[in-house]
């Protein structure tokens, strides 16, 4: 149970951090694309800030101690550090380059389909929250938490990560939504440190969690059905 010190933590997290933290996602954005008339990059910022809020707030008051697990960004494991190091750079350079691409001209997307993708993206989004709702041992971190248990239904009767799986559409969807197609075909490659990922976390939760070899067994595929 959260104390009370550590819900004021959080919230400070939520109502300060939050907003801080998209003010400097967006101004790099508007530095990147050398200009404020970027109207994508407003928008996606907003929406991103007002799910931001409608999620933290949720969380706040139906299950504070998901929060804390979720704000734990210290890997245990060596590998998934080097691949958290990997998965930076990636990110540094995938949401970086819309704004140059803004500023140069590159890509000719229709505000309808950055609106669209921007939609998309939200949806996606939403999804992973409802995987926050029926696995709470959703950590960031590749860990076995105390109690913890093997999730078998909703998503997790489909594939065994449907978190990850998810992101697979949400990174496309919104660098598009940024109006970049560049960004777009070069986000795919996320794919590659979220396979790593996934054979270490495998490795680690069938030593450690009980039921998950046996869980593994019963849904054979990882991220996408028939696929992989």
């Amino acid at each position: 149970m959260v104390k009370a010190n550590g819900i004021g933590g959080l919230k400070s997290i939520v109502f300060l951090k939050l907003p801080i933290g998209m003010a400097a996602f967006l101004s790099a954005l508007l530095t990147a694309a050398g200009t404020i008339d970027y109207w994508q990059a407003w928008a996606v910022s907003g929406a991103l800030l007002g799910a931001g809020f409608i999620v933290g707030i949720h969380f706040l008051k139906a299950d504070p101690d998901f929060l804390i697990h979720r704000l734990q960004f210290r890997e245990k494991e060596k590998i998934q550090r080097k691949i958290v190091v990997l998965t930076d750079v990636f990110f540094l350079a995938v949401f970086v380059l819309p704004g140059i691409d803004h500023r140069f001209g590159w890509s000719h997307v229709p505000a309808w389909l950055s609106l669209f993708s921007l939609a998309l993206f939200l949806t996606g989004y939403a999804f992973i929250i409802l995987v926050f709702k029926i696995n709470r041992y959703a950590s960031r971190i590749v860990e076995v938490q105390q109690g913890q248990k093997v999730i078998t239904t909703g998503p997790y009767a489909i594939v065994r990560h449907p978190m990850y799986a998810a992101q697979i559409l949400l990174f496309p969807s919104f660098l598009l939504s940024l109006g970049s197609w560049w960004a777009c075909l070069l986000s795919v490659s996320i794919v590659i440190p979220l396979v790593f990922r996934i054979r270490n976390e495998e490795n680690v939760l069938s030593s450690e969690l009980p039921g998950y070899r046996e869980y593994c067994e019963k849904t054979r595929y990882r991220l996408l059905p028939h696929i992989w």
